[in-house]
């Protein structure tokens, strides 16, 4: 019986996870425009989940512990410790400018999960329905959501030409380097219209690497092993346009 209580009580807990993460989710994607790689670049931040679903499920058991010597714990008290909780976690890690204004999105979002805790029962069969946005969102990182339209690429030995009529997303172009070299590198891009623009570097295992400008429009990446690593141009909506990147090599 105990455990049977444990387990209704972790269950609303991610109910009222998924109802928040949820809300935060689509509210995402209508103001990227309904840009599935702008969406997706955002959902595939572990970090995002681990706040609402470890850092909000701990906090919840917490404040569960605590209303039991608060008696009685009623629904205001509840909203006043999960919007304080909401608060605390960016208090610790952001300038405090930074932190007022991500504290009050986290207290929004707190509140949402206790809403989604207290309103929706695992006994109702809507209730399951939070599970829907999250599993679609997990759905959809393995997978690539660049669009490209029109594309004529010419690749040389250390430069790489594109033109397109519609880019949306990302283009990665693979480098080679040495043990102890430093490979530089110039983006330059040529377009009519779009949103933004942007370079940067992953390794192979699809990670970022870190890059530094060497100057104007110059940028390096060094290499602790003789590996592959990627230029990666990213334009958000690009329409008529195109870019060169050139690289070179240096111990």
């Amino acid at each position: 019986m105990k455990k049977q209580l444990m387990m209704s009580r972790l269950l609303e807990k991610l109910i009222g996870a998924s109802f928040s993460i949820s809300i935060f989710f689509i509210i995402l994607f209508m103001g990227s425009g309904f840009n599935l790689f702008e969406f997706h670049n955002t959902v595939r931040v572990p970090v995002l989940w681990m706040i609402f679903f470890c850092y909000g499920i701990i906090s919840a058991l917490v404040i569960d512990a605590i209303g039991k010597f608060m008696p009685p714990f009623s629904f205001a008290k509840q909203i006043l410790l999960y919007v304080l909780l909401g608060y605390i976690i960016f208090l610790f890690f952001m300038p405090i400018e930074f932190a007022l204004l991500a504290g009050t999105v986290g207290a929004l979002f707190s509140f949402l999960f206790l809403l989604g805790k207290e309103k929706l029962k695992a006994s109702r069969w809507y209730s399951w329905l939070v599970f829907a946005v999250p599993l679609v969102c997990l759905g959809m990182i393995p997978f690539d959501h660049t669009s490209k339209v029109g594309w004529h690429e010419v690749v040389g030995d250390s430069s790489v030409e594109v033109e397109y009529d519609y880019f949306n997303g990302e283009h990665l172009i693979p480098i080679v380097g040495g043990q102890g070299e430093k490979v530089y590198f110039v983006v330059e891009h040529l377009f009519n219209g779009g949103d933004s623009y942007g370079v940067s570097v992953y390794g192979e295992g699809g990670d970022y690497v870190g890059m530094s400008e060497e100057g104007k429009d110059v940028f390096s990446v060094e290499f602790e092993e003789e590996s592959i690593k990627y230029i990666v141009v990213q334009a958000i909506e690009g329409k008529q346009g195109g870019f060169q990147v050139k690289w070179w090599n240096e111990e």
